[in-house]
C-alpha cells in the first residue's frame, strides 16, 4: 500500500481548500505533517539501529524491541482507524529494511506479522504487540 492510501490518517487538521493562498496553506500543512511523521519514524529507527559490528543475534533483538514503539506510534498517529494496519506494515517494512533486511523479505515479514497479530479498527493490546515483536525477533533465528 502506498503512502497516499493512508496519508489522510497521518496528516490531520488541514485547513479547508479555497482560494490559492488557502490551498498553499493546506499543502504546506500537509507537507509539514508528513515530514513530522517521517522524523518520528526516523527517531525510532535510529534508537533501534544495529551498529556496524552487530551480529545477527543483536540485530534480531533490536528488531524485536523496535516493534512496540513503532506499532504504538502508528496506532496513536492513525487512531487505529480504517487503514492503520497498512501504515503499520509500511513502518515495520521500512524499519526492517533499514536494519539490512532485503525489501522483499521485509515486506513479507511485516505483512505476515500485521495480518496475523493485529485487527482492523482496533488498537493492539500489549499482548498482541509482544507477539508481533517476538515473531519479528525470531525471524531468521
Amino acid at each position: 500500500m502506498d503512502e497516499a492510501s493512508y496519508s489522510g490518517m497521518i496528516i490531520r487538521d488541514l485547513p479547508p481548500s479555497g482560494d490559492l493562498e488557502q490551498q498553499a496553506q493546506r499543502y504546506t500543512s500537509a507537507l509539514l505533517q508528513w515530514r513530522a511523521w517521517l522524523e518520528e519514524l526516523a527517531a525510532v529507527f535510529a534508537q533501534f539501529a544495529p551498529g556496524p559490528d552487530a551480529d545477527a543475534e543483536e540485530t534480531r533483538r533490536l528488531r524485536e524491541r523496535a516493534v512496540a514503539p513503532l506499532v504504538t506510534l502508528v496506532a496513536e498517529r492513525t487512531g487505529a482507524g480504517e487503514l492503520w494496519r497498512a501504515a503499520c506494515v509500511d513502518a515495520l517494512m521500512w524499519y526492517l529494511e533499514s536494519t539490512g533486511m532485503s525489501p522483499l523479505e521485509a515486506e513479507d515479514l511485516a505483512d505476515e506479522v500485521v495480518d496475523s497479530q493485529f485487527e482492523s479498527w482496533i488498537a493492539p493490546d500489549a499482548e498482541a504487540v509482544g507477539r508481533a515483536g517476538q515473531a519479528i525477533g525470531e525471524h531468521g533465528a
